[in-house]
């Protein structure tokens, strides 16, 4: 059975009485690169959405595992029951581990039995907690995963020291990975391809590749790569063909074959008043996803859409590949 991937690797339930010791936690959390829920990290997406269906769904369906910081005023507010009563239903359902409660008291919560193994806040710093948590989620297979600080692709883009530009290139991030997961497999490996072995000379307007050379980089034949690249339009991915005869005048005689080009160019639907150019971050996606890594296991990561190469604490080296 295929293993299930998360939008987040936990879920923090707590009472805001004790929110400086959880924000610790998702602090450290994040450095590591795991994915908490916690609600200040995600004060954009929770603006005008339905709270009670929208939480439900995360504590029920979106995360790996559910913290529960029990406490008095835990077991007292109408949103943290609701969070508790979803996270349940999932332990549930499944019959395995889900929720880990964490103790600042001994309040009995409904449901949570007192043979349920529990970490004692009382005597537990927030740093040693996240340690816990993070052996807990153990080594993981990522898929569909974007790091929460993008540090190593901000330094391919020259943008270290610029937050605001910063906050935009999260936005196109998070909408270029989403909008590579709504394509089949071949339409993401037809653009995939041409974005990665492409030509940047005209970025960032496009890229453009030789059509052929993008049939033997993926294998998939040139009438099948003219309608899969067209099918994704609506993504906002353009694509154009056109001859190529920039070169064919420099040969004497007759020139054997025709030569034709593939034109890229991406537009982000979501962010339409951006500024920051979308198809010069999507390849700078793409290669910094497959940096430090030989050709056949960075086409393992984009396969998976794993991004951990974007992030210092995320990022590996290939095993296989000596070191400069």
């Amino acid at each position: 059975m295929a293993e299930k991937h998360f939008e987040y690797d936990v879920a923090l339930s707590f009472a805001g009485e004790q929110r400086d010791y959880v924000e610790q936690v998702a602090n450290d959390l994040r450095g590591r690169g795991i994915r908490p829920f916690y609600d200040d990290y995600e004060k954009e997406v929770l603006w005008g959405k339905d709270l009670y269906s929208h939480l439900s769904e995360v504590y029920q369906h979106l995360c790996r595992y559910c913290v529960i910081f029990v406490s008095k005023a835990y077991a007292s507010k109408v949103w943290t029951t609701k969070e508790r009563q979803s996270a349940q239903a999932r332990a549930i359902l499944e019959k395995q581990e889900y929720i880990l409660p964490a103790r600042f008291d001994d309040t009995e919560l409904p449901g949570l039995p007192d043979t349920v193994g529990y970490i004692d806040l009382r005597e537990t710093s927030p740093k040693k907690l996240s340690d816990l948590i993070a052996r807990k989620l153990g080594k993981q297979i990522r898929q569909n995963y974007l790091p929460p600080n993008l540090d190593r692709l901000y330094e391919r883009l020259g943008i270290e020291d610029d937050p605001e530009i910063q906050s935009e290139v999260v936005s196109i991030a998070w909408s270029f990975m989403n909008k590579l997961r709504r394509m089949t497999s071949d339409e993401r490996q037809a653009v995939i391809g041409l974005i990665r072995f492409g030509c940047p000379a005209d970025l960032p307007e496009n890229i453009h590749i030789n059509v052929d050379l993008l049939r033997r980089y993926t294998g998939i034949p040139i009438a099948r790569l003219r309608r899969l690249l067209g099918d994704v339009r609506s993504l906002g991915f353009i694509c154009s063909v056109m001859q190529d005869t920039e070169h064919e005048e420099s040969i004497p005689g007759e020139t054997l074959g025709d030569t034709h080009l593939f034109y890229l160019k991406w537009y982000d639907l979501s962010s339409l008043d951006g500024e920051y150019p979308e198809m010069l971050e999507g390849r700078e996606m793409i290669h910094g996803a497959t940096e430090d890594y030989c050709e056949g296991c960075g086409a393992e990561f984009l396969e998976r859409l794993d991004f951990s190469q974007l992030a210092s604490a995320t990022a590996s080296t290939d095993s296989h590949v000596p070191e400069s």
